[in-house]
């Protein structure tokens, strides 16, 4: 049986730095990126973060990317939503590369980029969020801008 899922949100960020890598590390090394904005918007939800998250990248010795995320959002009508994910994979690919050197979007097909986050929320209008399971499939959007066509597994 294949699983059904329905569209339900785009998440964007745009990111700033990283700092200096942990290559070297016994516990491997980490690009740790600033989450400076952030979004969620969909028919059923608006959202904006309220301060800066952090993205703490793993560098597999695969050249897999492996991005371990915290964002906190408010949605229009002040309700908080916490946002993560660390069940996730980037398998950048030369285009990839080129578009982020120039600060360019891809498309979604020129690289793997999967996240299955998880939300957080207080009771009532946005427990459905905690009540489904998600995936995302993501690209570049520009200069330190990603995004991510957010699913709901039906």
């Amino acid at each position: 049986m294949k699983p059904d899922s329905k569209y339900v949100m785009t998440y964007w960020e745009r990111i700033e730095g990283p700092m200096q890598s942990t290559k070297g590390s016994a516990l491997g090394e980490r690009l740790c990126w600033q989450v400076a904005e952030a979004s969620l918007t969909g028919e059923n939800i608006h959202a904006r973060s309220t301060m800066a998250g952090t993205d703490w990248m793993r560098l597999g010795k695969d050249g897999i990317r492996r991005a371990d995320n915290r964002i906190q959002f408010v949605t229009i009508d002040h309700e908080p939503i916490l946002f993560s994910y660390d069940n996730a994979i980037i398998k950048p690919s030369d285009i990839f590369f080129k578009a982020w050197e120039e600060g360019k979007g891809s498309n979604f097909e020129d690289q793997y980029m999967r996240i299955s986050p998880r939300f957080q929320t207080a009771e009532g209008k946005y427990s459905w969020l905690e009540q489904n399971i998600f995936i995302g499939i993501g690209r570049l959007f520009g200069h330190k801008q990603i995004i991510y066509e957010i699913f709901m597994v039906l």
